[in-house]
């Protein structure tokens, strides 16, 4: 079973540690920007706030796509997939 990411096209999903890996810098670059933002202006935080609930949700979703990638791979799943 293979588990793309965005679409059917899509890359396949990386592997459980990368995607952390992956997370990990992006939040630490859209964390900088989240601040340089709200620093230059405090009021943004209204639509600022719902912006980043949005992103984590975003990641949630590539780290589960790893997470079934790579059970995916494990064989009671792949034994299960075989009887459908």
């Amino acid at each position: 079973m293979r588990v793309r990411l965005q679409s059917p096209q899509g890359s396949d999903a990386p592997s459980p540690d990368q995607a952390v890996e992956q997370i990990r810098a992006h939040l630490a670059t859209q964390q900088q920007l989240w601040a340089e933002q709200l620093a230059g202006d405090p009021a943004a935080f209204a639509l600022l706030e719902p912006q980043i609930h949005k992103a984590f949700g975003k990641l949630a979703d590539q780290l589960v796509a790893s997470l079934l990638a790579h059970a995916a791979q494990q064989q009671p799943l792949a034994d299960a997939a075989k009887k459908k």
